[in-house]
């Protein structure tokens, strides 16, 4: 394992996880710009950072730190390079994925957030130890088999509006430790504009942390992220296919394992206080 470099970057720095005290990543993991990737020590913890990449800087970069990138050519390229980053550690340990876009003034800043925030982030890690994200969306085979007027949006408690779609969700959350329903975004309609494809990508990406490209065509239902234990990953998957088996009238796409990406705000995990 690689350790952090002898003189960290001068400036921005970008910010990718949070990981307790110790990890270190794999020789030649690189993020955004190709940077380097080292972990930056505080207390019990460390965060995983980069320097902002020579190329240019990284969207977010001309904002206030910590907030989470807007719009811009290289979204795609900096959300693969975040992910990457994060998927490898998380294959070691559980991390805190922070928000795309992440960026920091410098290795100080780093540090006095970490010191900041040391109590939340030691009580998140514990919490999310052992667990893993999968995501769940579900798409209209048959449009008549759709309720009319049943729009796909999420209602105020979370959950999907639509019949076929609240079902299957009630299915998996009961499997799952818990859930999380975004507003479902539907395909880029054909005839689109040019650059509708790019716009429908960063739509698909910002509703769910975890999406990798504009959802294909057809009315988007459901799209949910749960949070289940590792040895509970084949249970959970088997009630998906159970589901696809059982309701022609959906395609239901099946995604992860993720880093728990849906699940670090603490209003999102039941029982958890602060």
């Amino acid at each position: 394992m690689a350790g952090p470099p002898d003189d960290p970057p001068e400036g921005p720095l970008y910010v990718y996880g949070i990981v307790r005290r110790g990890f270190r990543p794999r020789p030649g993991l690189t993020g955004v710009g190709d940077a380097a990737v080292f972990a930056v020590p505080e207390g019990p913890l460390a965060a995983l950072a980069s320097a902002t990449g020579s190329a240019s800087e990284p969207p977010g970069a001309g904002g206030p730190p910590g907030e989470p990138a807007v719009g811009d050519a290289s979204l795609q390229a900096t959300a693969d390079a975040h992910r990457r980053v994060v998927d490898a550690a998380a294959a070691a340990v559980c991390v805190l994925p922070t928000r795309l876009g992440t960026v920091h003034r410098d290795v100080q800043e780093v540090r006095r957030t970490l010191a900041a925030r040391t109590d939340l982030y030691r009580r998140l890690l514990a919490r999310l130890d052992g667990r893993l994200e999968w995501g769940v969306k579900a798409y209209a085979q048959d449009e008549e088999a759709v309720p009319v007027g049943a729009g796909p949006v999420a209602d105020c408690a979370g959950e999907p509006t639509d019949g076929l779609a609240r079902a299957a969700h009630h299915t998996l959350a009961d499997v799952a430790e818990c859930s999380c329903v975004y507003s479902p975004q539907d395909a880029c309609p054909a005839g689109a504009p040019p650059g509708a494809a790019a716009a429908c990508a960063t739509s698909a990406y910002w509703t769910s942390p975890i999406a990798r490209a504009p959802y294909p065509h057809g009315r988007n239902l459901l799209d949910s992220a749960y949070l289940v234990p590792r040895e509970a990953a084949g249970a959970f998957a088997e009630t998906v296919g159970g589901l696809a088996a059982r309701s022609p009238a959906l395609r239901i796409e099946l995604t992860g394992p993720w880093a728990p990406y849906s699940f670090t705000e603490p209003g999102r995990l039941p029982g958890f206080s602060g």
